[in-house]
């Protein structure tokens, strides 16, 4: 099994105060809408979005999605590490060895097929321990997959300290996957960021 886990809790600092970017339209569509949309349509088993900051808000505006479940994780505050534990005990106390696809809510143009892409490198490695990393011209992106030894890993994990650490202890079972999508690394933090993605969908703001 491959579930998707998306990091949907940050309050999002840099955006500006009360501005929540995975609320922010980009197309008419929210920006977190664009992620978990992603991941349903590249076919996971399951994908579970980790709430926090503005969880009504979020959950309100993902609303009923086939496949797509929720968790609102109290200790968001302590940063994307906790946020991720979290998400991955959640997994593991439903589901027997797990594969564990870790993917933060602000990428606009992440598409389904690039996703689908790093799934099929996953399971064409036939490895419980490999790490699978998107790459675009050299630049490691997200989502990130994670075998099913790494589940336990990944729910041990605390604070703001995120996965990094584990892919650089994974050495050699990290497999680089190439990716021709620029969407899996041009992430929205700021108000400039989000006016450039504007700007190239002609809806300048």
């Amino acid at each position: 099994m491959i579930v998707g886990l998306v990091l949907a809790a940050g309050a999002s600092t840099r955006m500006g105060a009360d501005r929540n970017k995975l609320l922010e339209e980009i197309e008419g569509r929210a920006l977190v809408e664009g992620v978990v949309d992603a991941l349903v349509d590249a076919g996971l088993d399951r994908t579970l979005v980790v709430l926090g900051h503005e969880a009504g808000a979020v959950k309100a505006r993902l609303g009923s999605r086939s496949g797509v479940a929720f968790l609102e994780h109290a200790g968001w505050p302590e940063g994307m590490g906790s946020s991720i534990a979290a998400g991955a005990r959640a997994v593991l106390a439903s589901a027997a060895d797990p594969a564990i696809l870790v993917c933060v809510g602000d990428l606009p143009g992440l598409r389904a097929d690039a996703v689908a892409a790093l799934v099929q490198a996953y399971r064409d490695a036939d490895r419980a321990n490999a790490i699978c990393v998107p790459v675009f011209e050299g630049r490691a992106g997200h989502p990130v997959l994670f075998g099913p030894l790494w589940a336990r890993d990944l729910a041990a994990l605390s604070g703001d300290r995120g996965a990094r650490a584990l892919i650089d202890e994974a050495g050699e079972r990290v497999i680089h996957v190439a990716c021709p999508d620029p969407g899996i690394v041009d992430d929205v933090d700021s108000p400039a960021d989000l006016a450039r993605w504007h700007s190239r969908s002609g809806n300048p703001r």
